[in-house]
């Protein structure tokens, strides 16, 4: 069994061991003890199942070879990229052969599609993120394959002859009756007609996952790929494994994280539940998966679409409040909150492309708790689709590294949108600004990596009575910080603050804004993040 081992060793661009002093100054009676700006601190990592993940379409992402198609050796190029933004785990959407061009049909759960690359490739992507301390965890689509793999193929015919004894047989739900979820596919040798169950569309066809034969088949994928050193696995259409008893399918997801953690102990499962909250927290009650998505804080405003509300709210402070407080209803599960994926529109156009917002809704998801999950592009403003219902291939544009690159766009990107996808510029152009959209995510992403009660901590609310000014405590292992958010347009004094704590980082819209700390308060700029411990 390959399994990752975390790389331990801290790393300091800009190190913060302690604040930055300011002589003593007499201001009314108060005394100014800090004074802060955006910087880089130094990481503590540890090695467990808690990451900053960066969801990429590995099509879309870096063409290695010139033809016009993204691929495994580009990811790899890219990883120190990706280390130094701060994801310290990557999500690769699907990467088996498949028919389609995003590849949620699957056609060889035991093989990678040839037009990402090799097999020995794929293992060498894994390898070297893992020196670099990324962990990697795939798309794993068992609801359904693809109606052209051999899996299907043989069932139908076994299906057709009546062959009981196939290996097949009963590898999908079969019918000789027509019925809603059902497609028809011939009759049998006796003129009886055939259909099977495809609940999403016809060249789908549900896997029968109650099948012992089935069943063992997944456990043998989840060895095959564990062995190559993948850490876990992202579950699609969780609420689909059996359709309309959610019961059945959290039992489901159970028996495979008991069957992962058997190849790797460290396995982490993380499950699509593309609902609200309630539908959410029954899954992480009745399953043993570490997570499922947050997408109530998404931009699918009819799932909560919190972290706007919050930006648009005239009390912003408990709205937050209520999302967190919303969290602790998952129980010992690892929270895996995001603002968007490839099924939802990006955020910055939901953010109607104000930079301020789109810069501080990152801010409020990454003091949320648990794993975040970044969809690539949106770190540089990526627009793409504004609406989840819009054109599906539009949410998996391309990544655009330099304003000379030749951009990948996968089939059925509506042309006409290109020129308004990259608004805010590319990868290189914003590395140079210290303002822009990328480096804010990358500062709060190292705040994730240095301070660890950031993503473990249970989390207390401190009331302070400024509408726009949350106050929270996360305490992790008998350590805790307080966190300071002025989640409002204007600059605010933040007072009552305890005068033992100190201020250690902050994260501001912009290079020059400055979080001055005194005696027991803080002036703090508009959209500002402050860590004190």
């Amino acid at each position: 069994m390959m399994k990752m081992k975390r790389c331990f060793k801290l790393i300091s661009l800009c190190a913060l061991s302690a604040t930055f002093a300011l002589p003593i100054a007499a201001c009314g009676n108060e005394e100014t003890k800090a004074s802060l700006s955006n910087q880089i601190a130094e990481e503590h990592i540890i090695d467990d199942n808690y990451d900053n993940y960066y969801e990429l379409f590995v099509y879309s992402f870096c063409d290695s070879d010139g033809n016009g198609r993204g691929d495994f050796n580009g990811v790899t190029q890219k990883l120190d990229y990706i280390r130094d933004m701060g994801y310290t785990g990557i999500w690769l959407m699907p990467i088996h052969p498949s028919p389609s061009y995003h590849k949620y049909d699957v056609r060889d759960y035991y093989d990678v599609d040839a037009s990402y690359g090799t097999m020995e490739e794929f293992e060498t992507l894994v390898e070297k993120a893992h020196e670099k301390g990324i962990k990697i965890i795939m798309d794993l689509v068992v609801n359904h394959s693809s109606s052209s793999c051999s899996w299907f193929t043989q069932a139908v015919e076994a299906r057709r002859t009546g062959d009981t004894e196939n290996k097949y047989y009963d590898y999908y739900n079969f019918s000789d009756q027509a019925q809603g979820g059902y497609a028809y596919t011939g009759n049998d040798n006796e003129g009886n007609p055939i259909y099977y169950e495809a609940r999403f569309v016809g060249n789908m066809p549900d896997l029968n996952l109650d099948s012992e034969a089935v069943r063992a088949e997944i456990s043998n994928i989840l060895k095959f790929w564990e062995e190559k050193g993948v850490d876990g696995f992202r579950l699609d259409a969780c609420t689909s494994y059996y359709t309309g008893d959610d019961t059945k399918s959290a039992q489901f997801i159970t028996w495979l994280k008991n069957e992962a953690v058997k190849y790797n102990e460290d396995a982490y499962i993380v499950g699509e539940v593309l609902e609200n909250s309630t539908r959410i927290r029954s899954f992480y009650a009745q399953s043993e998966a570490d997570s499922f998505f947050w997408f109530p804080v998404s931009t699918n405003g009819s799932m909560g679409g919190s972290v706007l509300d919050t930006l648009r709210s005239k009390t912003p402070a408990d709205r937050l409040s209520e999302v967190i407080e919303g969290l602790k209803g998952i129980g010992d599960g690892i929270a895996a909150p995001l603002l968007d994926n490839h099924d939802l529109g990006r955020f910055a156009a939901a953010a109607g492309k104000s930079v301020d917002w789109i810069k501080m809704g990152y801010g409020l998801l990454s003091v949320l708790g648990g794993n975040t999950f970044t969809y690539y592009g949106d770190e540089i403003g990526v627009l793409g689709s504004g609406k989840p219902q819009t054109n599906d291939p539009d949410k998996r544009v391309g990544m655009l590294w330099t304003e000379d690159t030749d951009v990948i766009y996968p089939p059925g990107v509506t042309t006409s949108l290109r020129d308004a996808y990259y608004t805010f510029g590319s990868v290189e152009s914003q590395k140079a600004d210290p303002d822009s959209i990328l480096n804010y995510y990358k500062y709060c992403n190292n705040a994730r990596n240095a301070f660890p009660e950031l993503m473990r901590g249970t989390t207390t609310r401190v009331e302070n009575g400024n509408a726009n000014v949350l106050v929270l405590e996360k305490t992790y292992e008998g350590k805790t910080i307080t966190v300071v958010l002025n989640i409002s347009a204007d600059d605010v004094k933040v007072k009552g603050l305890n005068s033992d704590l100190s201020l250690k980082h902050v994260v501001c819209l912009n290079h020059e804004d400055v979080v001055t700390q005194t005696t027991s308060s803080l002036k703090m700029p508009k959209y500002s993040i402050a860590i004190l411990a």
